[in-house]
């Protein structure tokens, strides 16, 4: 949990077709939501980039991520565009609590996924009464 926000305000707005349309290519797997956040890095250069949808494989094409990317100031209009891009090969560096990818596409802007995410040591988890406090314990 951050009290910071460390990802980018962008965010992506679908229509209902879209919607339809994008729903239809999951087969049931992620619901796409009709707005989305950019998850990139505040501040990041070049486009704003959202996972829309994971498609499952087909006989035609293998399991892919398909990703929202807009220019700013276009969360509504044609300069969007939706692709499947590979992810980003990174993990968790070594000594991690648990091994985990970046999640975001291969050669995106800014820090990886996981460096504003999950605990990276043990040194950096939440202590236990933190959390309870939290939770109203």
């Amino acid at each position: 949990m951050s009290i910071y926000q460390v990802s980018c305000p962008g965010r992506v707005l679908f229509l209902e077709a879209e919607i339809a349309e994008l729903n239809a290519v999951s087969d049931g797997g992620l619901q796409v939501e009709p707005a989305l956040w950019c998850e990139l890095e505040k501040g990041h250069a070049g486009p704003h980039c959202t996972l829309a949808v994971g498609a499952r494989a087909t006989d035609d094409l293998p399991a892919r991520t398909l990703w929202a990317r807009w220019p700013e100031g276009d969360e509504y209009g044609p300069g969007r565009d939706i692709a499947a891009l590979p992810s980003c090969p990174a993990t968790f560096l070594e000594g991690s609590v648990s091994s985990e990818c970046c999640a975001l596409p291969k050669g995106h802007e800014g820090r990886h996924g996981f460096e504003f995410g999950p605990p990276i040591s043990e040194s950096d988890m939440m202590p236990d009464w933190v959390l309870k406090m939290l939770e109203g314990e």
